[in-house]
């Protein structure tokens, strides 16, 4: 009997062993096979990402260019063309007609800088077309100092070139302020040009009068007579930590302003001021301007010390 069941038990687990041979393997579910699917993509698409990477140059920055409204740099910080002397020729005095002076225009549609007697600088204002260039001309003498400035309603810059064609400043630069002393006699060519919209536009042209100090002398005085609400620049020589002294006599009507050459204001004109002592911070030419705030001209004394 025993024997029976121990044959019978072995017929069962043979038979329940054949059929799981037998049995189908168990299928993926629509959810797992999307599962797999979006594995392996994420996968391959992440590998790509990674190899493209590896290959592809880094992005450069792109570097901004400076804004029309900074200050564009001169051509010289230091004077080139006029060096220091203490010798030179006395100073002369100007004796003077009060006229307004003149922007009159030429052949060739070049508009002419012309001072009055007794004036050394003139401002030019006017509305110029978009797209447009004018171009204004002034005289200048050998070892002269010129000083250029242009305002704007909408964006102008200069262009300067001398009477030779030689190129002191191009549009590209973007500048609307330079100073330089001419290399030669003759014209200098300022050119203003506009952008996309008219533009009243303010020309400021200035060549001052030089004044230097005779041999051994520290103190001199220059005579000037300024037309109505005119201004009368005198250009001089200093050096570092020198002390200059300036005094205007008569001082009815008369405002005056001193600054280093492209640097600093030592004093402003809005301080009402005749008079001017102070140490120097730098070696080079400091510019004294006189206005006159009258409606009639006005003769003065300018005394300058520098020592």
């Amino acid at each position: 009997m025993k024997k029976r069941i121990t044959v019978l038990f072995a017929m069962i687990l043979t038979m329940v062993v054949l059929a799981g041979c037998y049995m189908p393997a168990p299928t993926a579910t629509v959810g797992d096979s999307q599962t797999q699917v979006a594995l392996f993509a994420q996968a391959t698409l992440t590998k790509f990402a990674q190899q493209l990477s590896e290959t592809q140059p880094a992005p450069q920055e792109t570097e901004v260019p400076p804004t029309a409204t900074e200050i564009p740099p001169t051509a010289t910080d230091e004077p080139t063309a006029v060096p220091p002397t203490a010798t030179a020729t006395s100073v002369p005095v100007v004796v003077i007609t009060p006229i307004p002076a003149t922007a009159t225009s030429q052949p060739g549609g070049v508009t002419r800088i012309s001072f009055a007697a007794g004036t050394t600088n003139y401002t030019v204002k006017e509305n110029i077309p978009a797209n447009t260039t004018k171009r204004y001309a002034v005289r200048l003498t050998q070892y002269q100092l010129a000083e250029i400035s242009l305002s704007s309603s909408t964006s102008a810059y200069i262009a300067i070139t001398t009477e030779k064609g030689r190129e002191l400043v191009n549009f590209s630069q973007k500048w609307t302020w330079y100073h330089d002393y001419a290399t030669e006699n003759g014209d200098w060519y300022i050119d203003v040009r506009t952008g996309v919209y008219a533009a009243d536009i303010t020309l400021y042209v200035q060549a001052p009068q030089r004044v230097s100090f005779d041999t051994g002398k520290d103190t001199l005085i220059a005579k000037a007579t300024v037309p109505a609400y005119f201004t009368h620049n005198f250009v001089a020589w200093a050096n570092k930590d020198q002390t200059m002294k300036v005094i205007l006599s008569p001082t009815d009507g008369l405002v005056l302003s001193v600054y280093k050459l492209g640097g600093e204001v030592l004093l402003s004109s809005s301080e009402g001021k005749t008079s001017f002592e102070g140490k120097l911070p730098k070696a080079g030419d400091y510019v004294i301007s006189v206005t006159n705030s009258k409606n009639t001209s006005s003769t003065f004394d300018l005394t300058l010390n520098v020592k």
